[in-house]
């Protein structure tokens, strides 16, 4: 019986060094975070940097990041350029080594994922600026101050999310090999399910295939890629080649403005897709010049917007865009 509470007073010392021992995550966005906690499941903690009812171009990088960066052992980031005016910032202000790009605890999401480029007349910068970023990325191809090639909104083409989930078990694997089991048998059931229902949203898509649409940014481009939706034009007229906190914004001037309206009119394209923090009255000005309906659709994962997880963003998703591509299609 004196050895009773001597085991007992061994146990409680155990329960900090156990509590400790689950791995912090943090990620740029809500639905690599939203992925990542399922991979983990209770042998990690998720922290995300911004929301996803914000715009992921423009977060204001606060000294707050700095408590969350400092605590984690993997930093999951969008990548391609996405994150280009604020996580180097927040990175500088951040004393933790662990997650610095480079090191094991800083993980590109990216990797594997099947990515578009960008066609180079999207693309708008000066000469100048085109010839310093194409020299310097032969001598360094992964400045982490040049937006690369490539759209980085691949997280919205689901099938993507495969290729997402398996780098962020390959990562956790690495940093905890004693949970590597747990993080596989997650990781198989986040994809089983996740190709279930591909299956099902790209047969709800498959009446729509061909339909012609306006994209406000080029954030559906995946989307309509996989789905065989006709981008016939944007709101904003090109993608910034380097981001910064000064060009997030890039609305059409007034020329731009009505070369958009007389192509949508000539195209009798009928909507418009956007997310919820682009501009509105913009969009309703063009809606109301061409007649044409507009979508704001989610982009991420958003307990904010009641979206919990991967797979309940895409289901409102599709189910959005169907209704409206079904109402622009029908006789008018």
């Amino acid at each position: 019986m004196r050895s009773l509470p001597l085991l007992l007073v061994g146990l409680i010392a155990l329960v900090p060094a156990w509590a400790e021992a689950s791995l912090s995550v943090v990620a740029t966005t809500e639905h690599y975070a939203a992925i990542a906690r399922v991979i983990g499941g209770d042998r990690i903690s998720v922290a995300y940097l911004a929301k996803g009812s914000q715009d992921p171009h423009a977060i204001l990088p606060r000294r707050s990041f700095s408590v969350p960066l400092n605590r984690a052992d993997l930093l999951v980031v969008n990548g391609q350029g996405l994150e280009t005016a604020w996580l180097a910032t927040a990175l500088t202000e951040c004393t933790n080594n662990r997650v610095q790009e480079g090191k094991p605890g800083y993980l590109d999401a990216s990797t594997g994922a099947t990515l578009i480029p960008y066609d180079p007349a999207e693309l708008k910068a000066a000469l100048l600026v085109r010839t310093l970023v194409a020299l310097q990325s032969l001598v360094i191809p992964k400045s982490p101050e040049v937006a690369a090639a490539n759209n980085h909104h691949y997280w919205l083409d689901p099938e993507n999310g495969i290729a997402i989930a398996k780098a962020i078990l390959d990562r956790l694997s690495l940093l905890d090999p004693s949970n590597a089991t747990l993080f596989q048998a997650n990781h198989d059931r986040f994809a089983a399910k996740l190709r279930e229902k591909l299956v099902e949203w790209d047969s709800q898509m498959k009446p729509f295939e061909g339909t012609e649409i306006v994209s406000y940014h080029r954030s559906w481009t995946y989307l309509a890629r996989r789905h065989g939706l006709r981008i016939v034009a944007y709101v904003e007229p090109s993608e910034p080649l380097i981001l910064s906190v000064t060009n997030v914004s890039n609305p059409p001037d007034r020329d731009e403005k009505a070369a958009l309206i007389a192509k949508m009119t000539q195209s009798r394209v009928k909507l418009i897709v956007a997310e919820a923090y682009q501009d509105p009255a913009l969009l309703q000005e063009i809606a109301r010049a061409t007649g044409a309906s507009v979508l704001t659709l989610p982009s991420s994962v958003s307990q904010t917007d009641g979206v919990d997880d991967y797979f309940a963003l895409f289901d409102q998703l599709y189910r959005k865009l169907s209704q409206a591509l079904g109402a622009a299609r029908a006789p008018r």
